[in-house]
């Protein structure tokens, strides 16, 4: 990339806008295949400003495993929305063994165990609220009210971020997101929150909208290789806001169990949700709106034109998100996630004008699940049946243990 020094680690990565810096947080020393790392010089130019310290990012999803020595510390009592027993400090996901602990060590892993890795922002603390259990409810529970319920405990309890690596069709719905789930958005937009979602798997088969990433308001993301182009996999959708790093590393899961060939939009929302962190921790009074503003205006572009369906805005550059100073923003920045979501609410009130009455907003959908994805964070899917949808797991099987 013209203007871009090029930096080895694990293999090739492209330097994602750094700049040379004394070396900071020697205590803490990410994995050579965290490569991200080294590309967004997050040692030298991020740390010394922030490591999420003050932040809260709850992450819906199966549950944290909070009991590993990456998260020693980090991980809050949280909530379970989907009808079980626990407080989300226990990962239920047997299938892909772990895939909210997964995503909790690449957000704010503290480094140790067997694995060693460290979170793009160790010094926030982590939310977990459990939505689901492998591909399967152990309750009555709705599917949809239980992440809907969980946003609003997420959000009761002060998160500032909330990851949803998860995601499924939604392409008949209105505004490409069920009602209950487009109310509950806004909910968490007034008080402030940012929504970070995984954009998808299936870019390669069936590549149709997948909720909660297609909902107005929240920040979907694409996933790119080392070499910056997207990742064969991601979805490639018109809403997609911004990329990050979709494989190259890997996948830490229950037990402190390590397996190879991580790959997926999930972890790229993981360093997604991390990265507003570092911003929000930095500028406590920044206002959710235009952290993002500063997202997508200072994300580096990976091809042409710009907004590309597969990367949005381009890859996330969390050096220029983070120094308002030396990269201003203009206020009149281009914000697709917020204009989008503010389209969405005046044709919501519009049409409660013209339309008064119980809403029309039985959640029916042609939209299918998701393909299984190869690797260990896999995205999540979304099925309609019987007009409710239906949030379940993808199924793979892990690879064998890898040393670290």
């Amino acid at each position: 990339m013209t203007g871009f020094r090029r930096i080895v680690a694990a293999g090739s990565a492209v330097a994602l806008g750094v700049v040379t810096a004394s070396p900071a947080s020697a205590d803490l020393r990410p994995r050579k295949d965290e490569w991200w790392f080294s590309s967004w010089d997050v040692q030298n130019s991020v740390w010394p400003l922030s490591k999420g310290a003050g932040i809260t990012v709850a992450l819906l999803d199966t549950g944290v495993d909070a009991r590993i020595p990456e998260l020693s510390g980090a991980v809050l009592k949280g909530a379970d929305t989907a009808g079980g027993k626990t407080d989300g400090r226990e990962d239920l996901d047997t299938k892909l063994d772990g895939h909210g602990t997964s995503m909790a060590v690449m957000i704010a892993g503290q480094g140790g165990g067997s694995s060693g890795y460290v979170g793009i922002a160790p010094e926030a603390k982590i939310l977990p609220v459990s939505v689901m259990v492998d591909d399967v409810w152990t309750s009555d529970m709705n599917p949809t009210d239980a992440v809907a319920n969980g946003i609003r405990f997420a959000v009761g309890k002060g998160a500032k971020v909330i990851n949803l690596s998860f995601g499924g069709g939604s392409a008949e719905i209105p505004h490409q997101c069920p009602k209950k789930l487009l109310d509950t958005v806004a909910y968490a937009l007034a008080h402030d929150a940012v929504l970070v979602s995984s954009s998808g798997n299936d870019g390669k088969t069936i590549n149709s909208p997948e909720a909660p990433g297609s909902c107005p308001g929240v920040v979907a993301v694409g996933g790119i290789n080392s070499d910056l182009r997207p990742w064969e996999k991601t979805q490639r959708q018109p809403y997609v806001a911004v990329a990050a790093p979709a494989s190259g590393s890997v996948f830490v899961g229950r037990d402190d169990r390590i397996y190879s060939g991580a790959e997926g939009t999930s972890g790229a929302a993981a360093l997604v949700s991390g990265a507003v962190a570092l911003v929000r921790a930095r500028y406590p009074s920044m206002s959710g709106r235009t952290v993002v503003q500063r997202l997508i205006a200072t994300a580096l572009p990976t091809t042409k034109p710009v907004p590309d369906k597969a990367t949005g805005y381009g890859v996330i550059r969390i050096a220029r998100a983070i120094d308002p100073v030396k990269y201003p923003v203009p206020a009149n920045a281009p914000n697709p996630v917020y204009d989008r979501f503010d389209r969405s609410q005046h044709a919501v009130q519009q049409a409660g004008a013209v339309s008064p009455g119980p809403a029309a907003g039985s959640h029916q959908s042609g939209g299918g699940p998701s393909t299984v994805v190869q690797a260990a964070i896999a995205g999540l899917a979304v099925l309609v049946v019987g007009g409710v949808l239906v949030w379940l797991r993808g199924r793979r099987r892990p690879r064998p243990p890898t040393s670290a």
